[in-house]
């Protein structure tokens, strides 16, 4: 057993405090069933383990604990990591002690008892169900609780081949994409003049309801209505409701005390800055109306709170957004502040009564300074001051933003872009069904994918739109957007016709100018075409090669010509030489001609590259020798060309002032 671990049972025995409050007082000792983290004002509050067997129970909390501990020494701000990562390795732990049966993790340092867990860990999973597992093994491995470390080759094999990874977010295709912008953007539209009336509507709702709710308890002398009794008054509630002036006045609205038409408001505005800013789900929670601002930039931003890779530390940030977001998030917030005002009523009663931490009051308040908060308004105060978080929940199942009002019908255009933007979900869009999943990830994937397949944007935008700390996540996100775009213009005849005709047209244009125009030809395939055309001339003909002919030859294949950097062009179509580079240190190319217009062009870089070539040597750096042996070496290649051409310049001797001895 090594120190470490013996050090940290001791500790153990006294049942310490593993959470403190704002005021480094002790709030949750390790054994409690709930640590409360309210004081770190992280997005997670809370880590309970009321699911987890007792006889597990205590063993994960002891060594969530030591790694804790160990985190805080290791760091320089006394901190462990996010509260949302010790949640996935408290889940982790549990996942080895129900399947091993047993929780004392110090034996897995034993090969015979780690070959007994290892065997019941087969099909615990997808790959990387399997490599989280392994992970939290080995993060007590580094804590040194345990000399187990795993690598790829034992954790592949508990892959489960049935269960599929959550895998990459998806991509809509364009016409599924622009549904759902049109849809949440005329909603957002219609519904914010009407704002503050809805809100209004909302908070007669409540204010006679709960009258009613009272009432009922007392003609019934109880004190909690029965399921029954409380279906009785809902319905009777509802149909009264129904009846009110407010239901017409606002178009298509209805009054639901549990949220559900609020509900759809609040997604349909949360879509809306997400399809416009990319956000991420809790940077978006974190968003409120005083969000948007366009004056300082003529670009709008929207700004909120990211905890991404900061151990879950919140850092105030910005996303460039368009104005529409401005009107989500007015309609969002302002829509909702009967339900923020009466929300925060309870709070208050709560804070005052002793049943809520100055912590967790302070938590919860923040939480209604969201545009997104919770619709769901029940009739016991209590609830509301349970509740872990008061901000509007878009987590739920992958699905939980797709909605029917987006009424999508996907095509067979529609499947076929899909299965080429997500190859690893090839299939599960069908002809005539909707999207399979809507989640936040999913608008910030397609938000990338929109901006690089429309050349709007490039990975650098991505990574600082996304808030990505690695440009390879940037390019991992904008994945198979420029297939998709190759593909589109692949799939527009009228357009690539038009890129055919350029082509030809241009290269029949490089071939006239060879042939009819040009009064001097050189490089080894010029100089041939030169001699071919004095013999023509001296036959007699004023044109060597009319353009119907040129034609002709190009559409045949007969002639084919390229442009190269170096000046001039090549007519060999099966080329593999780098002439830029090889002009210089091999035997010039036998398919190369230069026209005077070329060589003309030649006599401009040679001056660009005779004042680069001055003013690197002035620096007398001998770090500069090969790039100024290499400069030279190409400003005395293009001479020759010169001369054949008649174009006078004078000759280039300058000498490279530092030279290694």
């Amino acid at each position: 057993m090594s120190k470490k671990l013996i050090q940290f049972r001791q500790e153990l025995a006294e049942n310490p405090y593993v959470t403190f409050d704002s005021d480094k007082n002790g709030v949750s000792r390790v054994f409690d069933v709930e640590w409360d983290f309210h004081a770190l004002n992280q997005n997670k509050k809370a880590i309970s383990f009321r699911h987890i067997d007792e006889k597990y129970r205590h063993d994960i909390q002891s060594y969530l604990y030591a790694q804790m501990q160990w985190q805080k020494e290791k760091s320089k701000s006394n901190s462990h990591v996010a509260v949302s990562s010790l949640l996935k390795r408290r889940d982790h732990l549990k996942a080895i002690a129900t399947r091993w049966g047993k929780s004392d993790f110090s034996l897995l340092s034993s090969e015979k008892e780690w070959k007994r867990c290892s065997k019941t860990l087969h099909g615990v999973g997808s790959e990387g169900t399997c490599r989280a597992v392994a992970s939290t093994v080995n993060a007590l491995n580094k804590a040194d609780l345990v000399s187990r470390y795993v690598h790829k080759r034992e954790y592949i094999k508990w892959v489960n081949p049935d269960t599929e990874d959550g895998g990459q977010a998806i991509a809509f295709p364009e016409v599924i994409h622009v549904i759902i912008l049109r849809t949440v953007v005329e909603f957002v539209e219609t519904y914010h003049p009407y704002r503050h009336q809805i809100s209004e509507a909302m908070e007669k709702l409540y204010t006679y309801q709960d009258e009613m709710f009272n009432a009922e308890q007392k003609a019934l002398d109880v004190s909690t209505l029965t399921d029954r009794q409380m279906m009785t008054f809902s319905k009777r509630m509802s149909n009264r409701a129904s009846k009110w002036p407010e239901r017409k006045a606002i178009p298509d609205f209805s009054f639901h005390r549990r949220g559900g038409w609020l509900g759809k408001l609040l997604r349909m505005c949360f879509i809306c800055v997400g399809l416009f800013s990319a956000a991420r789900r809790e940077e978006l929670l974190s968003m409120n109306k005083e969000s948007y601002d366009d004056s300082l930039a003529a670009v709008p931003k929207v700004s909120g709170f990211s905890t991404k890779g900061n151990k879950g530390e919140k850092i105030y940030t910005t996303w460039n957004t368009a104005p529409i977001a401005k009107l989500a998030l007015e309609l969002a917030y302002d829509a909702t502040q009967a339900a923020r005002k009466y929300s925060l009523k309870r709070l208050d009663d709560g804070y005052q009564n002793s049943l809520l931490t100055q912590d967790q009051y302070n938590a919860k308040k923040q939480d209604l300074e969201s545009a997104f908060i919770s619709s769901d308004i029940p009739y016991d105060s209590e609830v509301i001051i349970n509740k872990s978080s008061l901000k509007y929940r878009v987590d739920g199942a992958d699905g939980a933003l797709n909605m029917k009002e987006f009424n999508i019908t996907a095509t067979a255009e529609d499947v076929e872009e899909f299965d080429l933007l997500n190859p690893d979900r090839a299939g599960i869009l069908k002809v005539g069904g909707g999207l399979p999943k809507l989640s936040p990830h999913d608008l910030r994937r397609s938000f990338v994918v929109f901006m690089v397949k429309n050349r709007l944007g490039n990975a650098l935008t991505v990574k600082y739109q996304l808030k990505h700390r690695n440009i390879n996540m940037s390019n991992w996100y904008a994945n198979y957007s420029e297939l998709a775009r190759t593909k589109q213009l692949l799939m527009d005849t009228q357009l690539m016709s038009e890129f055919d005709e350029a082509i030809e047209s241009s290269a029949v244009d490089a071939w006239d100018e060879i042939y009819n125009v040009s009064d001097t030809l050189s490089g080894a395939e010029g100089e041939r075409i030169a001699q071919n055309k004095a013999e023509r001339l001296a036959q007699g003909e004023e044109i060597v090669m009319s353009r119907s002919e040129l034609v002709a030859l190009v559409r045949s294949g007969d002639k084919s010509i390229v442009l190269l950097p170096t000046g001039g062009y090549c007519t060999n179509r099966n080329c593999e030489r780098l002439c830029s580079l090889m002009d210089i240190v091999e035997a010039p190319c036998e398919h190369k001609v230069v026209t005077d217009k070329a060589a003309k062009r030649l006599s401009r870089e040679r001056d660009n590259l005779i004042a680069s070539f001055r003013a690197i040597n002035d620096m007398g750096d001998y770090a500069n020798e090969l790039i100024l042996d290499a400069r030279k070496k190409k400003i005395l290649s293009i001479e020759p060309t010169l001369v054949k051409h008649c174009i006078p310049f004078e000759s280039f001797n300058d000498d490279i002032k530092a030279v290694w001895s």
